[in-house]
């Protein structure tokens, strides 16, 4: 009902305000939903996680309860785990940024299977 403006964890906050007008008791929140880039540096202006974390503070005082989503990654060893266990078990990461994967779909080309579920 409302579009995104990338305004950071307020806006997260917004968000789950207005889905529970609508009648939602759960809120799926996603790594560094609603997060900008500096127009001159390219740097995050908000974590990863603000979001997240400032929707879990504000969560019981909203009435609604926060599920948030895990970061997700491939790997050649295991399949998909989270970035984080990857991490720890240094496990090989294959990786295709949002923008790649628009401009493969805009120019026809093939999705690799281990990016897109069948």
């Amino acid at each position: 009902p409302y579009s995104m403006h990338m305004a950071g964890p307020r806006e997260a906050i917004q968000h789950m305000i207005i889905r529970k007008n609508y009648g939602c008791t759960h809120f799926i929140i996603g790594r560094d939903m609603a997060g900008s880039k500096s127009s001159l540096s390219g740097e995050d202006f908000y974590g990863a996680y603000d979001a997240q974390d400032l929707a879990k503070k504000h969560s019981e005082e909203l009435g609604v309860q926060v599920v948030p989503s895990l970061n997700l990654c491939y790997t050649e060893e295991e399949g998909y785990v989270t970035a984080d266990v990857a991490d720890e078990k240094n496990l090989t990461k294959k990786t295709l940024s949002g923008t790649k994967f628009r401009k493969a779909l805009r120019d026809g080309e093939d999705i690799p299977e281990w990016f897109a579920f069948k």
